[in-house]
């Protein structure tokens, strides 16, 4: 059956000028609304991240315990917006290996995406594995940062 139906297309392609027009003016319809669809999404994503800054957020408690292959990150996320739910923070996580003297190298750069939902002006509490890039052997003691790129909101 719907062979039938692509083979009628078809041949109604080739001879009638009048559904070719048609054909193409559906073409160019579709493209068009497929962009503004595109665009919104693009749109609404980037208004999400913009709603709750990230001085807004107070990240409490945060610890670094090895585990097995990778380290366990814990703590709480204070979300002190007035009207927007927290769903996920962004966050940016550096280690550092300090020798003996204070001579320290980055080892990790990594951003890890927290999903939690807060509402406005309530915490809670999350736990997150952060992984080396390969099985490295820490020979000094690993200083932690981290901070928040961005917070997604509803």
């Amino acid at each position: 059956m719907k062979w039938l139906v692509g083979i009628i297309i078809l041949m109604l392609l080739i001879v009638s000028v009048r559904f070719r027009k048609l054909a193409g003016f559906l073409v160019l319809l579709g493209i068009v609304v497929g962009f503004l669809l595109w665009q919104y999404q693009d749109y609404e994503k980037n208004k999400s991240k913009n709603r709750i800054s990230p001085s807004e957020l107070v990240l409490k408690n945060i610890t670094f315990k090895p585990s097995n292959s990778h380290y366990e990150m814990t703590g709480r996320i204070i979300n002190n917006s007035q009207t927007f739910t927290l769903n996920g923070v962004q966050l940016k996580i550096t280690a550092k290996e300090c020798a003996n003297n204070n001579d320290c190298i980055i080892i990790l750069e990594k951003n890890e995406y927290v999903y939690v939902h807060i509402p406005p002006k309530q915490a809670r509490d999350f736990r997150k594995e952060v992984s080396f890039y390969s099985n490295q052997v820490i020979e000094g003691k690993l200083v932690w940062n981290y901070s928040v790129g961005f917070a997604e909101s509803e």
